[in-house]
């Protein structure tokens, strides 16, 4: 070894000291601006848009959503994720807006955007929702990771096993690597599907759901979990599922959803700061005082009850006491009077035939609703006191009269309707309906002709057929002559005459046949033939003929009529 070789790695090693030490410095700076845009807390709108009721139910949803969203922290990491389709499809859920903070317009635009369509997909929402804070990027938040669930449903339509949802999703967030404080807000769903919700969110240790029926308490709800400073949206630093639970909150604090109710209402109260795993009893007084049961606060330190069975008006005081640690909240709730029942107006008259088709001569039941308790009520059809059919019945307590009319009446024509009307002969009050008649079968195939056929200008024919309803009316019309009407025989042909006019010209003409009672209508082509041309005669010269003047005779005057000439011999 040389002497120049020991100052040669003397200055390989401090070469190797400054870049180990401009490293240190990149890295530690790198992780300390990473530090520094690592959002406290980030929040997940998941959106049911599956199909609802009315678009109303909806929109009311999508405004909430958007409101909650603009009310949040500014540096909160927001995102927006929709779910609902057809089963099995992998677009049953989508990301609607990704996380990050100053997103609140996008998603109040964005929400207000969605339409609602197909199933409700509560399970692939979910494990989706779950995946979106299981990478390290997007960042999550430092302090709070949340999940805010918006439905109308309370189970999964794409399974009957909602046993095997829960267990799915609740492996799924242990799996995750992160954990995620879910919050589920019901609005306006089935009561049969309200429990199958609260399961649900007690498989992911969530707080019992939030049922709510009206916009106004949905906007409440969603802003007592996301507006800075509300009991419910303070934030817990829960950065991961390695983390040890956090400290009990030093005051107890009670929220609830509603703070009017009507008489016989409920809402949801909520305490926070309670010890985990105590128990916590809900009570009230005021008006009327009573418990509302006692129940486990979770590892946060939460519990809710129901609020419900309040009749009496007048202001409320709500508490809850940790059985252990004795700490109390309280919080007002103020029941408004009772609505004054409105007079009930009177049901509107209504007259229901039974069956509503018959055929000639066969009867119908008229039930008439909506009279005067104990007035007669006259139920017709057809002329009414002459040839039609009624009835005179008295109305029940309840104000319906039954009567029977229609039996043996034959004065209608099958395949038309009658009117049938009911009147109250004290409350003057009236009904109407429409009584149809089945057609008639024809007698058979229906045929018709003309005789003669061409015929001439002026010639008279004669229409045979056969096949139509006995005993109904046939009519007949054409333009060559008025429309007129005959009676089927007995065997169901008819006949008639018809004469063609003098001026007709010639050519092709329809004459139509119709019997409504059979619904039968045929056509009859007759043609009419050129006029004869009219014979013309030569009108003879009047001229006088004169004899040639022979001597013996001339020509003399005319004799008059019945002059008699005698001639000597």
């Amino acid at each position: 070894m040389t002497a120049d070789s020991a100052p040669g790695r003397g200055r390989w090693a401090r070469r190797v000291l400054i870049i180990s030490v401009a490293l240190a410095l990149v890295c530690g700076v790198a992780a300390f601006f990473v530090l520094r845009t690592a959002p406290d807390h980030r929040t997940a709108f998941l959106v049911d848009t599956s199909l609802v009721e009315n678009g109303r139910q909806f929109r009311a949803i999508a405004d909430a959503v958007g409101s909650a969203a603009q009310n949040s922290a500014d540096g909160d990491s927001l995102s927006l994720r929709r779910f609902g389709g057809v089963c099995g499809d992998g677009g049953n859920t989508a990301s609607v807006v990704g996380p990050g903070t100053g997103h609140a317009q996008r998603i109040s635009t964005s929400a207000r955007a969605l339409s609602p369509a197909g199933k409700p997909t509560l399970e692939s929402g979910l494990l989706a929702g779950i995946d979106d804070f299981s990478g390290y990027y997007p960042l999550r938040g430092s302090k709070r990771n949340r999940v805010v669930v918006v439905t109308s449903h309370g189970v999964d339509a794409c399974t009957a096993d909602q046993a095997a949802v829960r267990a799915a999703v609740r492996k799924k967030a242990a799996d995750s690597g992160v954990q995620v404080d879910f919050r589920f807000v019901g609005y306006k769903v089935p009561r049969k599907e309200q429990r199958p919700l609260a399961r649900l969110a007690e498989a992911v240790d969530a707080a019992r759901p939030g049922f709510v029926d009206t916009p106004g308490e949905l906007a409440a709800t969603l802003k007592q979990l996301t507006v800075p400073g509300s009991a419910e949206a303070k934030h817990i630093d829960v950065p991961s599922k390695e983390a040890t639970p956090p400290p009990p909150r030093a005051t107890a604090r009670l929220t609830l959803s509603a703070s009017t109710l009507k008489p016989g209402g409920t809402c949801t109260a909520t305490a926070t700061g309670m010890k985990p795993g105590e128990p916590v009893t809900f009570t009230w007084n005021g008006p009327s005082g009573g418990s509302a049961g006692t129940f486990t606060a979770r590892r946060a330190g939460e519990a809710a009850a129901r609020i419900q069975g309040l009749d009496k008006p007048g202001r409320y005081t709500v508490r809850a006491r940790g059985e252990r640690s004795d700490r109390k909240a309280s919080a007002r709730l103020r029941v408004l009077p009772a609505d004054r029942p409105r007079p009930r107006p009177s049901p509107r008259p209504e007259l229901v035939l039974n069956p509503t088709t018959v055929r000639v001569g066969e009867p119908t039941t008229a039930t008439a609703s909506g009279f005067k308790p104990g007035e007669i009520v006259d139920i017709w059809m057809g002329p009414w006191g002459h040839s039609g059919s009624y009835a005179h019945e008295k109305a029940n307590a309840s104000g319906v009269a039954v009567g029977r009319i229609g039996e043996g009446w034959r004065s209608v024509v099958p395949g038309r309707t009658q009117g049938v009307s009911a009147v109250g002969k004290e409350s003057g009050r009236q009904a109407h309906a429409q009584l149809r008649y089945e057609k008639e079968k024809p007698a058979g195939p229906v045929t018709a002709q003309a005789t003669p056929n061409p015929a001439e200008p002026g010639q008279a024919i004669t229409v045979t057929g056969s096949g139509f309803t006995p005993g109904r009316t046939v009519r007949y019309s054409s333009d060559l002559f008025p429309g007129n009407a005959t009676s089927a025989s007995d065997t169901g042909s008819i006949e008639f005459t018809a004469t063609i006019p003098a001026d007709a010209a010639a050519g092709d003409y329809i004459l139509h046949i119709a019997q409504t009672a059979s619904g039968s209508e045929l056509t009859v082509p007759i043609r009419v033939k050129p006029a004869a041309p009219t014979p013309t005669h030569p009108h003879p010269d009047v001229s006088t003929t004169t004899r040639p003047h022979d001597g013996f005779s001339s020509p003399g005057p005319a004799r008059p009529k019945g002059e008699t000439r005698l001639t000597a011999m």
